[in-house]
């Protein structure tokens, strides 16, 4: 079984314009699998604070801190 990572931001933009603020993440391998609203404190989080981009790469979503592949 793959672990999950869980990020969290202040915000987590999307190339088409959408954000949510704030947001979690949840990254597997290295590609989103899924990203939400942050309404409550989750165990095993990571706080990374600003803007978390989510870039689409082929049939991937990738999320991206400081231009960097998080």
């Amino acid at each position: 079984m793959n672990s999950i990572r869980k990020v969290a931001a202040h915000e987590i933009r999307f190339t088409d314009g959408r954000s949510i603020k704030p947001g979690i993440v949840e990254i597997v391998d290295g590609m989103v699998r899924k990203f939400y609203m942050f309404h409550d404190e989750q165990a095993q989080t990571e706080w990374l604070g600003g803007i978390i981009e989510i870039k689409q790469e082929g049939e991937n979503l990738i999320a991206y801190k400081n231009n960097k592949p998080i």
